[in-house]
């Protein structure tokens, strides 16, 4: 009886072993690469919304504060579900609305494969003059 408890136990954690190494991995980058100390605020036209996951984007056109280039700028954010319970919502920003949008830059100001520089979201002001997130200048974006 002991040996097939043993046997059953065995087989158990076998199978077990097994799903896990078949299932994909759950993995997630770090904030690191943006710079949790500086905010720059960039203002201008979003030629570019992504509602995707892990991690809805937008783009921005326009000028950019404290000496950040102006130009392309793409807004990293956190996951949709996180959004939304952030107060956000699908078409809270949409291609053409003009916002001023609150970001942590690159450490390492590079310019991207589509010519726009990068930012990690901590708030934005929206065309219709609500906000969401910081907008105060401060903090840093989540790395939920």
């Amino acid at each position: 009886m002991i040996a097939f408890k043993s046997l059953t136990v065995a087989i158990g954690i076998s199978c077990g072993l097994l799903v896990a190494t078949m299932m994909p991995a759950q993995a997630h980058h770090s904030t690191a690469a943006f710079d949790n100390e500086q905010v720059v605020e960039v203002t201008g036209k979003v030629t570019q919304v992504r509602w995707i996951n892990p991690h809805a984007s937008f783009k921005v056109e326009g000028t950019a504060s404290g000496g950040a280039p102006a130009g392309l700028w793409t807004v990293e954010m956190t996951a949709p579900n996180i959004l939304m319970n952030q107060g956000w919502k699908r078409n809270s920003v949409q291609v053409g609305d003009t916002v001023k949008v609150y970001i942590n830059p690159l450490r390492n100001a590079i310019t991207l494969k589509d010519g726009s520089q990068g930012g990690l979201y901590v708030g934005v002001e929206l065309a219709d003059g609500s906000t969401l997130g910081r907008t105060d200048g401060l903090g840093e974006g989540t790395s939920q």
